[in-house]
């Protein structure tokens, strides 16, 4: 990766590293993140205080991170967890992984991860979610950082064949089918058959640049490869022609008109780009960078009003979209990128409610304890979608520092 270089400047980064200062402390308070997790809990927060050590050592924040992962790492004995990278044990053995580049004590007992993901992704046929938060793409996501130790091998060359047993054919390429028992109540109002998911959280973009990945690491390379290829062809043929709100639908499906969506890391046409970047360059695929690039800069110039976002969390805020463009802008140096990255960090920053949630944040999420899915306004203290990923976007953003936690998102676009 070329050097990374800092994106804010003058008083909104100093206004950013207040914010972050202040999120950290708010963070460490009782209840502030729930359960061990990689995205709502203590292994996604000990991943902001290694960052933190990093920029600024010597304050402390290092003994944090060693206590947090140590607190998520006794959850895998402690209680069962699924095996998802998002709210499972693999999300907190990457992080254990990650923070061990960090300066953070390693810690031992991931080689019996490694064998038991192994053991799961062996299984045929393949019933469960294919997808990065929920399924078979985030289990890659851990193989990869495993790498080059065998079992994390055989598990990505397993995943590889498991992947190609729920490939669809079709005349522009290759894509995966989303059942109707895997998607959400809401979804399965407007999809009773099922879909062609659309979104990087659950859909075909995270599959697309996993593939990539895993081809460029040598591992059924050949197969990744055609794969990954197929799978970015299809998806390019899913760009909706002149849409006011977005080239990208959340999903397809057939006798059912596209309809845009907003712009989002989870849902929309940065998440998609960012995916499909990362498997142009995984790829060296100079064809499908220009095709993408092209997409992100429509996206990056289209007016805030059109984008849907309503807080500042990284999944679907605006934090989420100004490290998109600055990981877009890292990897181009295109000034367009920067400003859209710096104007949506000016926003997430401008949603703070001091004195209220977690450093000011609120998240615009379902509320606890409903039995309906009602929305409102909630503290919210996780990396998804609450404080600690505004403050890791925001740190990003100050500092000359290459993000280490961002492959979680498929945000790490190689060289």
């Amino acid at each position: 990766m070329a050097e990374w270089l800092p994106l804010l400047e003058g008083s909104l980064r100093e206004r950013a590293l207040e914010v972050v200062d202040e999120a950290a402390s708010a963070l460490l308070a009782p209840r502030a993140v729930r359960g061990p997790s990689l995205s709502n809990g203590q292994a996604g927060l000990a991943l902001l205080f290694a960052e933190l050590e990093r920029a600024r050592p010597g304050r402390g924040h290092l003994v944090h991170a060693e206590q947090l992962i140590l607190e998520a790492a006794s959850a895998i004995e402690a209680h069962p967890l699924p095996p998802w990278l998002y709210g499972g044990f693999p999300g907190i053995a990457w992080s254990i992984e990650r923070l061990g580049t960090l300066g953070v004590s390693p810690l031992e007992g991931l080689e019996e991860i490694d064998e038991t993901l192994l053991g799961l992704v062996s299984q045929r046929p393949w019933s469960a979610e294919y997808d990065l938060i929920l399924g078979l793409v985030g289990i890659g996501v851990y193989a990869l950082e495993r790498l080059p130790r065998p079992a994390a091998a055989m598990c990505l060359q397993e995943l590889v064949d498991r992947l190609e047993e729920r490939s669809t054919h079709t005349g522009s390429g290759v894509s995966w089918w989303t059942p109707p028992q895997h998607l959400s109540s809401q979804q399965r109002l407007v999809y009773r058959d099922g879909c062609f998911n659309l979104g990087a959280a659950h859909g075909v973009p995270a599959i697309v640049a996993l593939l990539a990945l895993i081809a460029r690491a040598g591992v059924a390379g050949q197969k990744a490869r055609e794969l990954s290829s197929g799978g970015a062809r299809w998806l390019l043929t899913k760009a909706m022609p002149d849409s006011p709100g977005a080239r990208f639908p959340s999903a397809v499906a057939p006798e059912r008109p596209a309809e845009a969506c907003r712009s989002a890391w989870c849902y929309g046409d940065p998440g998609v780009a960012l995916c499909l970047l990362v498997a142009a360059r995984a790829l060296s695929d100079p064809e499908l960078e220009r095709a993408v690039l092209e997409i992100a800069r429509e996206a990056a110039r289209r007016p805030p009003e059109h984008a849907g976002v309503r807080d500042a969390g990284l999944c679907h805020g605006a934090a989420g979209l100004g490290h998109i463009y600055n990981r877009l802008y890292q990897a181009s140096r295109e000034p367009l990128f920067k400003e859209a990255a710096t104007a949506w960090f000016a926003r997430a920053l401008e949603m703070r409610r001091p004195g209220e949630g977690l450093a000011g944040f609120l998240s615009w999420s379902l509320l606890p304890g409903q039995q309906e899915e009602e929305i409102g306004w909630i503290p919210d203290g996780s990396l998804l979608c609450g404080t600690t990923g505004i403050a890791l976007a925001l740190q990003a953003a100050c500092h000359p520092f290459t993000p280490t936690w961002d492959g979680m998102l498929m945000a790490a676009i190689p060289a």
